[in-house]
This record gives structure tokens, C-alpha cells and sequence, in this order.
């Protein structure tokens, strides 16, 4: 454990005499073995509370660890711990635990490139839609894409080498084999020079997006396969992109120079 880590706690707390499920969020500090103090910064309940468990929570906090003398990686970590002891403030209020963090738990590397947020007017051209198989020729994605989306019908909230957060309709956001469910998106880019083909990607649903959408629900896709163009075949070639797009993120380091200054905060499950 890393003493001024930024954590994220769901546990369960006395508020107003009932037992609550609720979200907190604050900094490590006095860390001593598996035993640390989390000084909370934010705390809401959670909607719905689901089951109360009193004094047991579900932890995570990222950190970045050098592995080389020339790289670092971002790791999230994963895991329960039990409240020890709650700090209150004169007011009432929670304003720390005191926590013991369980022997076990999980560590997954994160997502360390940037989301771009996006504009329709980015778009030459954008469409996603539900793919129930893998197109596997020419004639299959041609038959799959037919007339490729207008800028605007289809509303991309965020773009990353790694995968993109849009607006899509209630029954393709959710399809009855949700499970297993692949989508087909393509992007042409505006600032892409007109010569050059879309992106084409075989996506996975990884989860809900944050976006605010005006009809539908917003999505998160991760990239799983890409078109690759260069191999001239009747048979299509993809190509593994789940650690990221090389030729997405090329272009997108036009739309970060001239556009951004920085990126938008990072959600705390990665995509």
C-alpha cells in the first residue's frame, strides 16, 4: 500500500441511523502493513444499495510502478478489506476509516493513453452497429456496413487508441446475447487525409459509458481487432489491436496537439 494513494472504497456505514451502502473516495495516509487510514475526500450512497455488509468493503486504488529503468506501468488494485474504526467530524460527518486490507487481491494493468473527447465535426464518416458475425471478405463488409453514417447520426463522446464511448440505441447497447455481443465500428476522421481508408474495428462491449446522451444509451467499446487495408486479398485480414491501435493513435495525436491541452480524468474500470 502506498501512503497518499487515491482509493475508491464501497462499504457499508451507519448514516442516520440505518445501515448504508455507500461510495468513498479520499487519500491513504499512515499506511503500516496491511493497516492504512483513508482520509475521505467524497462519499455518496449508492443507488441501488444492494446488500448491506457491515464493517466488510471492496477496495481499488491505481499506482504507476517502475518495471524498467525506462518504463513504468499503470496497475489498478483490486480487493476487501474490513473498517476497523470510523473518524467522525463535529458535524456528524465521516471524515476517515481506518482500514486492514485482506492478504489477497487482484492487480490489472490500466489503460495509459488518452481519450480524445470527440465532435460529430471530427467525423467524416462514423457508423457501429451489432455484428453478429465476423466479416470475413470484402463482399461480408460491404453487405455489413452498407451506406456509411452521415457526421452527426452516429454521437461518439470520446475516441482512444484503445477504444471509443458512444451513443447507440437501447437494443443494440443491450442485445439479448449481450454476453457475446461484437460491433462493427467504423471512423473516418476529419484531419486524416482524404486518400487514406477508415478505421475499421471488431469491438467488445466493456461497459456503460459516463456520456450524456439525447436518445439512447452511452456505451464503451474495446477494441479487440482491426482492418488491416494494406493485405489486397478477397479475404479480409485483422489484425489484434487489444493492446491498442498504432495507426488510430497516430492520428489521434493530431486532435490532442491542436485541440486539447489535456485529457479528460480516467474512469476507474479500464476499457
Amino acid at each position: 500500500m502506498n501512503s497518499g494513494a487515491n482509493i475508491h472504497v464501497e462499504c457499508c456505514l451507519p448514516l442516520g441511523g440505518t445501515l448504508s451502502r455507500v461510495a468513498v473516495e479520499g487519500q491513504l495516509r499512515e499506511v503500516n502493513g496491511r493497516e492504512a487510514q483513508l482520509d475521505v475526500r467524497t462519499m455518496r450512497i449508492m443507488a441501488p444499495p444492494g446488500k448491506a455488509e457491515d464493517e466488510n468493503c471492496n477496495f481499488y486504488f491505481g499506482i504507476r510502478r517502475q518495471i524498467t529503468d525506462k518504463a513504468t506501468a499503470h496497475l489498478g488494485f483490486y480487493g476487501k478489506a474490513h473498517i476497523s474504526s470510523t473518524v467522525m467530524g463535529q458535524g456528524g460527518e465521516v471524515n476517515a476509516l481506518r482500514l486492514r486490507f485482506s492478504r489477497n487481491f487482484s492487480v490489472r494493468p490500466l489503460r495509459s493513453c488518452q481519450r480524445i473527447p470527440w465532435r460529430d465535426e471530427y467525423s467524416r464518416a462514423a457508423s457501429v452497429q451489432l455484428a453478429t458475425e465476423r466479416p470475413a471478405t470484402c463482399a461480408d463488409l460491404r453487405g455489413m456496413l452498407g451506406a456509411w453514417h452521415a457526421p452527426g447520426l452516429t454521437h461518439i463522446i470520446d475516441v482512444s487508441e484503445g477504444g471509443a464511448c458512444l451513443c447507440m440505441p437501447e437494443e443494440e447497447a443491450s442485445p439479448a446475447f449481450a454476453s457475446d455481443a461484437s460491433y462493427l465500428f467504423l471512423l473516418l476522421p476529419h484531419m486524416q487525409p482524404p486518400d487514406l481508408p477508415p478505421f475499421v474495428f471488431l469491438a467488445k462491449k466493456a461497459g456503460m459509458g459516463k456520456g450524456v446522451c439525447p436518445q439512447g444509451t452511452a456505451v464503451r467499446l474495446r477494441f479487440q481487432e482491426e482492418l488491416d487495408w494494406s493485405a489486397r486479398r478477397s479475404r479480409l485480414r485483422w489484425v489484434n489491436v487489444k493492446s491498442g491501435s498504432p495507426r488510430l493513435r497516430q492520428c489521434l495525436q493530431l486532435y490532442s496537439k491542436h485541440f486539447f491541452t489535456k485529457a479528460p480524468s480516467e474512469e476507474k474500470n479500464h476499457a
